[in-house]
């Protein structure tokens, strides 16, 4: 391969304006081509390589953070994840659909919000609209509706309007 690349006329010329340089000049040149491949394998191999390992190991020691606090807090996350593994249900929750609906309204009404429609929506659950209402009324209602009764949110929309902190709300309800 060598013989090969030697035998091409671009470096055949190359290597004979490299024969007629003086000698200090074809040092020169030498030394500068082993600056330029430390370089490359500095700036091409060594520091992505380098960048890549101190990523992975922030990376672990953060994982491995996290998994501490979590194990030292497991009974409060299983707490603030709805009871927990006892599966119990709330005091108040709906039994059924027709349920969902009647508390749904009446913790709506005392809300104040205004159900513009409603629906149900297959096995437990049920769809609802409400338009340009205080996003921070809908935020308290909500919660409401998921601590006192154990109604979840299945899917949720919510549109900006006109006015600073109002909205239009999309939600799917269930037990």
């Amino acid at each position: 391969m060598i013989r090969k690349l030697k035998e091409n006329p671009s470096v055949t010329r190359l290597i004979a304006r490299y024969d007629h340089l003086p000698k200090r000049d074809q040092q020169a040149l030498k030394l500068m081509i082993v600056a330029v491949v430390l370089a490359l394998v500095y700036f091409a191999i060594w520091r992505p390589v380098h960048n890549y390992h101190t990523d992975a190991v922030n990376a672990r020691d953060h994982a491995t953070e996290l998994l501490a606090w979590m194990q030292q807090n497991r009974e409060a996350i299983r707490s603030l994840g709805g009871g927990g593994t006892t599966g119990a249900r709330a005091a108040n929750q709906p039994a059924n659909e027709r349920e969902l609906m009647a508390t749904v309204t009446g913790t709506a009404r005392e809300a104040g919000l205004n159900l513009q429609r409603f629906e149900p929506s297959g096995n437990n659950s049920i769809r609802v609209w409400l338009e340009d209402v205080p996003f921070g009324q809908v935020a308290q209602w909500l919660e409401s509706l998921s601590s006192e009764h154990g109604i979840l949110i299945d899917q949720a929309a919510m549109d900006r309007r006109g006015a600073p902190g109002v909205v239009s709300v999309r939600l799917t309800l269930a037990i």
